[in-house]
């Protein structure tokens, strides 16, 4: 028998299926309500709301946020559903927004504007701005979602020439908290513009991004250069060296880019090193890859030229298994990178011990450059939320991801504490040489890790500001219950 709490989630629901979003409006056990659940990228994530609404246009948004926040519902924000924790972009006590509906993506050659809608992914974001001889400041993944990527920073193959996917947005079409559908741009609503830069879902739900286009070097074949390098384990001390001077030396060649990742997959064989680089302007023989591609012990090499999805491809993680995810960012100092190497490796030992033989782990720990180029656009083009300017002043950083992947919520539990252990050690570790910037991707932390508390003193005041202003109820502060939120000022904890 359904108890009262239950009845009136379900009359809820009901009650928005009666509004003028009608079928859109999805239930549990339903096709599409099931179809949904299964299409997000971390199982961890997959969290079953009360009931789906899945908008098609910026009206639908405006209706749904009107009723949530009339009745005090509370809600979660799922654009491609690449986030990898639970409540990153979903509610199990709620309503989810889902804008899997608004996915398109649309070019006007005059303005060299492309419009893109949040809930799309960014492989079929670059097929559509092909053929025009364009691409855009997106993920490196070509599973990521538009809306999560633009709106936590946004780190791409173009970021170094460029800047972030958000110091790319020339315009944000946004629906308020009460229900107002606005522009926030350099002229209009302009500190709504600066902080939607980087701050995630904290001011409102966007519904198309308006960015910049970037031309390929030949836009007649619209390419890039790039793939992924693999290494025999003993080349660790090699592959760091050769990051470190890359990283050091990305002004050179800013339209070069690389990470470099240890990876643990029992049933792959094991611990194995790779590395991504590519080149935007479809150079096959950069000489910052130099060092990377003269190291001996190469066991395979996937690069060439070919178009944005199919180099994004190539990056896209294995989906349908359960996701810890935390990062941090340090001083680009090897010293860092070997401790960080050797104290991976203890921590999958580790985690075999206390997981299933058949736990599916799979491990990864990622590093790839922060630049002064990547932070000097950011400036250039109005400014982001997300710190960097005097972490930068400090020379380049390095900036970590730790991955662990398993199959059941058991096992995750289990893994939790150890893979936070290891966050923990190489932050210490790097304190302890004075090279930990403090400052943390929002788009790879963990729940637990309150990225935008770190953003600092003064991007923090403005994104207090903005909500002040544009949601005085503070109804993404309270009801949106997925995502990191603004840190609380004191008179907003009396």
């Amino acid at each position: 028998m359904l108890r009262t709490a239950e009845l009136a989630n379900i009359a809820f629901c009901q009650a928005l299926s009666q509004t003028h979003l009608g079928d859109k409006v999805y239930y549990p056990h339903t096709a599409v309500y099931d179809e949904r659940l299964e299409s997000y990228w971390s199982v961890s994530a997959a969290l079953q709301p009360w009931c789906m609404v899945l908008p098609s246009t910026a009206e639908d948004v405006s209706l749904t946020i009107k009723a949530l926040t009339e009745h005090q519902c509370p809600f979660g924000i799922r654009s491609g559903g690449h986030g990898t924790s639970a409540l990153s972009n979903s509610v199990q006590d709620g309503v989810t927004i889902d804008f899997g509906h608004m996915n398109a993506t649309t070019y006007d050659p005059e303005t060299k504007i492309a419009s893109i809608q949040p809930g799309g992914y960014w492989g079929p974001v670059y097929e559509t701005l092909a053929p025009y001889g364009v691409t855009v400041t997106g993920a490196r993944d070509s599973t990521v979602g538009v809306g999560g990527f633009i709106t936590g920073g946004g780190n791409s193959f173009h970021s170094a020439t460029n800047g972030f996917a958000c110091d790319n947005v020339k315009n944000f079409e946004v629906v308020l908290a009460d229900g107002r559908i606005v522009n926030a741009n350099s002229d209009e609503n302009a500190d709504l513009w600066l902080a939607l830069k980087g701050c995630s879902g904290n001011l409102g739900l966007v519904t198309r991004f308006d960015m910049y286009t970037i031309d390929y070097a030949d836009p007649t074949v619209p390419e890039i250069f790039g793939g992924i390098v693999s290494y025999d384990v003993s080349a660790t001390d090699a592959v760091i060296h050769a990051y470190v001077a890359f990283a050091d030396n990305v002004a050179s060649d800013e339209d070069s880019s690389s990470i470099i990742w240890w990876a643990y997959n029992r049933e792959l064989g094991g611990m194995s090193i790779a590395g991504c680089l590519d080149n935007a302007a479809n150079e096959p023989n950069a000489p910052a890859f130099d060092g990377f591609l003269s190291i001996p012990g190469i066991k395979s090499n996937t690069m060439r030229s070919a178009s944005m999805f199919n180099i994004t491809s190539d990056f896209a993680m294995g989906e349908g298994v359960r996701n810890i995810w935390m990062t941090s960012t340090y001083k680009n100092d090897p010293c860092i990178l070997h401790f960080a190497a050797a104290t991976h490796e203890e921590m999958v030992h580790r985690i075999e011990a206390v997981v299933s033989p058949d736990s599916g782990l799979g491990t990864v720990l990622q590093f790839q450059p922060i630049t002064h180029s990547m932070v000097r656009h950011a400036a250039e083009n109005g400014g982001n939320m997300m710190g960097l300017e005097d972490r930068i002043a400090g020379g380049t950083g390095a900036m970590l991801l730790i991955y662990v992947a398993v199959k059941s919520a058991e096992e995750e539990a289990l893994a939790l504490p150890l893979v936070q252990e290891l966050q923990d050690a190489i932050d210490e570790y790097a304190a302890s040489v004075d090279a930990n910037w403090n400052w943390r991707y929002l788009n790879y932390a963990h729940g637990n890790q309150d990225p935008v508390a770190m953003f600092g003193a003064e991007p923090v005041a403005k994104l207090r500001a903005a909500s002040a202003k544009y949601d005085p109820e503070g109804v993404f502060q309270k009801l949106r219950q997925s995502g990191f939120k603004i840190p609380p000022g004191r008179e907003d904890e009396l």
